[in-house]
């Protein structure tokens, strides 16, 4: 008959298993939840949002870069002869002098450089000799100027080519802060199932370890009371049991080192990750797509080949303002002003100069042409080399992700019948190890058939789960690659990070 009496060795195993190295306090966690606290604290994607929030700024500044800058000045200025001392007893003149300007300068979108002004000035001769006169003049001048380039420099293309460069820049960092998170996801949920997989092998192998205990337990018993049972039964289960213990302790291990690594995706401190615990039950998901729908997919919404393509646009301008400034500098350039000038008359007051304003307009052209090539054609010419450098790139990742993509799918497709069939072997394989545990009691068999049928149910279950968490892994790189990763968990993964 069986023996179910509770001895001092399964008493033993429950002390073992409860003084086995865990958390001081458990925290259980969805795979959803998990997500969302990512989300939150996540460095990685902390740092792309960051990123994503500075390029934003590098637009408003360039946008702000065009706005009108208005300019005024104060100046004063005090010119004494150098042969007349402080009291300007040589008769010549010491000279005071209060001048001001207001200017407004703007560029258009084609390069025309504006500048709209006004001057003013007031002077004064300070003088002993009777035949200067001392009374102030005034001055006062309207201008307009315009400079426009006619090579380098000219046209919507180069001067918005700054403000281009930084909605490029923009536009990528947004894409790779979506292909980080996306990675982040991946990453999360990855080490969220490996760690639900280390809980359940510890799981099987605390179970095996009671159920090896009682059997020792019984098998001393049947030895010393008995007499069915022989030494070398006790011996088996004594090594059975010894073997469980190490594979206890190695399971134990591996849930904590899976515990840390999630914690450290999800930003905790290694003494806070200890505790987490995988909650969730697994997940289902449908009949795999073809290898060319998927090639497809990936192709069009690959959150990876976005930014890429998004970071090759940012080069490309690059490159034209580059060829831009490696052409010569020709600029046509015209002043016009009006000015008038007051001084003080002694027999008719303060009076006009020559009776009206005085014009003046000055124009001209401006070439600027470095001798030997200079500097910009170098920079050009590299700007072209890492274009062609990034767009090799692209070709290279776009033709890995198409390749990861077809063996993911075989893979996934693969998986859903051996999940199916690792799970009809786990089950013959216990149903396996309980005839042989009967057949034990009823002296049919022997105690090493018990063990290697233990054994091998053990094995089964855990190849079992094995399989179900690379389904899953295999499954959620395929939604990554794809671009669909984000969509499926929308409403709980938000891609700000506080």
């Amino acid at each position: 008959m069986r023996l179910r009496h509770v001895g001092p060795l399964t008493l033993f195993a429950a002390g073992l298993l409860a003084l086995l190295p865990r958390a001081a306090s458990a925290e259980g966690l969805t795979a959803e939840e998990a997500l969302a606290r990512a989300a939150a604290k996540n460095p990685t994607l902390k740092a792309a949002i960051l990123d994503t929030e500075a390029a934003a700024q590098g637009v408003e500044a360039e946008e702000g870069a065009r706005d009108p800058i208005f300019s005024a000045s104060v100046t004063g200025s005090y010119t004494e002869s150098s042969s007349s001392g402080s009291t300007g007893a040589a008769g010549l003149p010491n000279t005071k002098a209060l001048a001001t300007k207001a200017a407004l300068r703007y560029t258009t979108d084609i390069g025309t450089s504006l500048e709209l002004g006004t001057s003013a000035d007031a002077s004064w001769m300070t003088s002993q000799a009777a035949s200067l006169r001392n009374e102030p003049s005034y001055s006062a001048l309207a201008y307009v100027s315009a400079r426009q380039p006619l090579l380098r420099g000219a046209g919507t293309d180069s001067q918005l080519s700054a403000r281009d460069q930084a909605v490029t820049s923009a536009n990528a960092a947004d894409l790779t802060q979506q292909a980080t998170a996306s990675d982040t996801a991946r990453a999360v949920l990855a080490a969220y199932w490996e760690l639900w997989y280390a809980e359940q092998a510890l799981g099987v192998q605390k179970a095996a370890l009671v159920t090896a205990t009682q059997q020792l337990e019984d098998a001393r018993t049947r030895q010393s009371e008995l007499g069915t049972a022989s030494k070398a039964d006790v011996l088996q289960f004594e090594s059975s049991l010894a073997s469980i213990e190490v594979s206890l302790a190695q399971a134990e291990t591996q849930r904590t080192t899976r515990a840390l690594e999630l914690g450290r995706l999800l930003g905790m401190e290694p003494q806070s990750a200890y505790g987490l615990e995988a909650e969730s039950d697994l997940p289902s998901f449908g009949r795999v797509a073809s290898a060319s729908t998927l090639a497809a997919r990936a192709e069009e919404q690959s959150p990876e080949l976005a930014a890429l393509r998004a970071n090759l646009e940012a080069t490309r301008v690059r490159v034209a303002a580059a060829e831009d400034s490696d052409q010569p500098r020709l600029d046509l350039f015209v002043t016009g002003s009006a000015g008038m000038l007051w001084a003080d008359q002694a027999d008719a007051g303060i009076g006009l100069s020559g009776g009206r304003p005085a014009f003046t307009v000055t124009g001209g052209i401006e070439l600027e042409l470095p001798i030997g090539g200079g500097r910009y054609s170098g920079d050009a010419a590299r700007a072209r080399t890492q274009l062609s450098a990034a767009e090799t790139r692209y070709q290279e990742r776009e033709l890995a992700v198409a390749t990861q993509v077809g063996t993911l799918q075989e893979t996934a497709r693969v998986a859903e019948s051996q999940v199916a069939l690792a799970k009809e072997s786990s089950r013959i394989a216990a149903e396996l190890a309980e005839a042989e545990r009967q057949r034990l009691i009823l002296g049919t068999t022997t105690s090493a058939d018990v063990v290697r049928a233990e054994q091998t149910s053990r094995e089964a279950e855990l190849r079992s789960l094995r399989a179900r968490v690379d389904a899953i892994k295999t499954n959620y790189e395929l939604e990554h690659l794809t671009g669909s990763l984000l969509s499926r968990f929308r409403a709980v993964f938000s891609t700000r990070a506080s």
